[in-house]
C-alpha cells in the first residue's frame, strides 16, 4: 500500500498524523463519507472542490458562492493531470495541485475522515482535528455546496411505484408542455415489430431457428447488423457469414440471436444526436462492451449461479437504454443533468437524476421495457444494476451488471462510477477478482472490433 511520491512529500511537510488503510478493510461507517476532490474549471482558471462521497456537489451553489461559472474538467485533461504527478485517481488532500481549494463546509464537522491518496483502495484515515489544521495550512475556503444523498437518493424497491416518480418529476418542471411530454411518453413509442415478434418465439418453445431466421430477415437492417456481428474478428468464425440462418448456425446461436436482434430493434426505438459524450455512438459503444462483457463473465461463473447467458446478454446490452428515454422525456433538462453528473463524478448518475428530476433512467428504461413485456429478468436486472440487493430473485444477474458495468468504467467505457469493487461482490458473484479481470481482458483485446460494431449501429 504505497504512496505516491507528491502525497507523501505533501503529508511530510504538513506535519499532520495519518494512517493507511485498504479500501476493503476500512471501517464501514467511514466509508460512506471519504472525502473526494472534484476539479472545476472556468474562463479563469481552475479549482479543487472537497466533498464527502455521501454528498452531491451543488454545483449552482458553488457558482453562487464563488460568482463564477464552473463546470467539471473534461476527463482528458483530467488524466493529463494526474499523469503529471504519477497518480492514478484523484487525491482528496488540499494542495495536492496547484490551484485554489474550497471545502464544503460539513467536512469539518467530522471527528474521522477518509482521504483518497491517487492510488486505487488505498485510504488515508485522519482525524478531524488534524484535517482541520491540514485546511487551514493551506489557506483553502470553506462553503456550503453540498447536499446529502440521503436526502434525495432513495427510491422504492416496487416497479409499481416508478409511475408516480415520473409524475413527481414532472412537477418539479410545471410546464404544460412537460406535462404533456409525459402523458405522451406513457402511452409511447409502441414496441417495434421486429421485438414483438422475437419476444413471441422466446415464450413460444416449440418455435427454433427458421422462425427467428424469418423474423429478422424481413427487417434488412437487422439482418445486415446480425451477419456483420457473426463475421466480426470478435467471434472469428472460419469462413464467410452469408446468411442470418448461417450466422446462427455456425456462429452465435439461437439464443443469443433471439436476445440480440431483440437488444438491436430496442435500441433503435428513440434516438439521439449521433456524436459527443451523449451521442447515440456512445451509447451503442456502451452497450456493445457491456454485452460483451456480461457474455464473459457470465462463462467465468460456477454453474450454480450462472444466469441464463442469452440474458446476460441483453442485460448488457440494454443496460443504458433508460437514458434514450430520459433524453426523449427531459430533453429541455439533459443539459442540466448532464452538467451535475460530471460535476459528481463520486457519485453515480442515478443520484443526480433522482436530486434532479425525482426518477432515474433505470427506472425509465426498466419501466418501458417491463411494458413491452420484456422477460422480468432484464427489466429487474436494469433497475436495480446499481443497488443489486434491492432485486429479490433477480440479484445474481443485477450483481453481474454491477460488476460488469464497473470493470468497463475503469477501462475508461460508460457511465458507471469509477470506484473500486470490493471483494465481497466478486465472492457474491462465485468469483476472484482475478478471474473477473481476466474475462475483461479478453473483452478488451477485442475493443477496437466491438468499437467498429457499436459505429455500424449508430450510422
Amino acid at each position: 500500500m504505497g504512496l505516491p511520491v507528491t502525497i507523501r512529500e505533501l503529508l511530510d511537510n504538513s506535519g499532520i498524523s495519518w494512517q493507511l488503510l485498504d479500501a476493503d478493510t476500512a471501517p464501514e461507517a467511514l466509508r460512506g463519507g471519504a472525502v473526494r476532490t472534484v476539479v472545476l474549471q472556468d474562463g479563469f482558471g481552475r479549482l479543487q472542490a472537497l466533498i464527502g462521497a455521501d454528498c452531491l456537489l451543488d454545483i449552482a451553489a458553488l457558482n453562487r458562492f464563488t460568482g463564477r461559472d464552473f463546470n467539471a474538467l473534461p476527463d482528458d485533461e483530467l488524466a493529463s493531470l494526474c499523469a503529471a504527478s504519477d497518480l492514478r485517481t484523484l487525491p482528496s488532500l488540499p494542495a495536492a495541485f496547484e490551484m485554489p481549494v474550497v471545502v464544503e463546509r460539513r467536512l469539518l464537522g467530522k471527528d474521522d475522515l477518509l482521504l483518497e491518496t491517487g492510488r486505487d483502495a488505498v485510504l488515508l484515515r485522519v482525524s478531524g482535528p488534524q484535517f482541520r489544521r491540514l485546511i487551514e495550512s493551506t489557506g483553502a475556503a470553506s462553503a456550503d455546496f453540498g447536499v446529502a444523498i440521503s436526502e434525495f437518493a432513495s427510491y422504492s424497491p416496487d416497479p409499481a411505484d416508478d409511475e408516480a416518480d415520473f409524475s413527481s418529476a414532472v412537477a418539479k418542471f410545471t410546464t404544460r408542455r412537460i406535462q404533456k411530454r409525459l402523458e405522451d411518453t406513457l402511452d409511447f413509442p409502441p414496441m417495434p415489430e421486429t421485438a414483438r415478434r422475437v419476444i413471441q418465439i422466446g415464450a413460444d418453445p416449440a418455435s427454433g431457428v427458421t422462425e427467428l431466421a424469418q423474423v429478422v430477415e424481413v427487417d434488412p437492417a437487422l439482418a445486415a447488423q446480425l451477419i456483420s456481428w457473426a463475421s466480426s474478428p470478435y467471434y472469428a468464425a472460419p469462413g464467410k457469414i452469408s446468411s442470418v440462418r448461417d450466422a446462427i448456425h455456425r456462429v452465435l446461436g439461437f439464443d443469443l440471436v433471439m436476445n440480440l436482434a431483440l437488444g438491436l430493434s430496442l435500441g433503435t426505438t428513440l434516438r439521439l444526436p449521433r456524436d459527443g459524450r451523449y451521442g447515440y455512438r456512445n451509447y451503442w459503444l456502451q452497450a456493445v462492451h457491456c454485452a460483451a462483457m456480461m457474455e464473459n463473465l457470465c462463462k467465468a461463473l460456477p454453474q450454480d449461479r450462472r444466469p441464463i447467458a442469452g440474458h446476460a446478454y441483453l442485460a448488457g446490452l440494454l443496460h443504458n437504454f433508460g437514458f434514450l428515454l430520459l433524453a426523449e422525456l427531459f430533453k429541455p433538462q439533459l443539459q442540466t443533468v448532464c452538467r451535475y453528473t460530471e460535476s459528481n463524478p463520486h457519485l453515480g448518475h442515478w443520484q443526480v437524476e433522482r436530486f434532479l428530476l425525482g426518477a432515474t433512467r433505470e427506472q425509465m428504461g426498466a419501466w418501458l421495457l417491463r411494458n413491452w413485456k420484456v422477460p422480468e429478468e432484464i427489466c429487474a436486472a436494469v433497475r436495480h444494476q446499481h443497488r443489486p440487493d434491492l432485486a429479490g430473485e433477480q440479484e445474481p444477474l443485477a450483481m453481474l451488471l454491477h460488476v460488469s458495468s464497473r470493470i468497463l468504467r475503469h477501462h475508461g467505457i460508460g457511465s458507471a462510477p469509477c470506484e473500486h469493487i470490493p471483494d465481497a461482490a466478486f465472492a457474491q458473484l462465485g468469483i476472484s477478482r482475478e478471474v473477473a479481470l481476466a474475462a475483461s481482458e479478453r473483452v478488451m483485446r477485442h475493443s477496437e472490433t466491438l468499437g467498429d460494431l457499436a459505429r455500424d449501429l449508430a450510422a
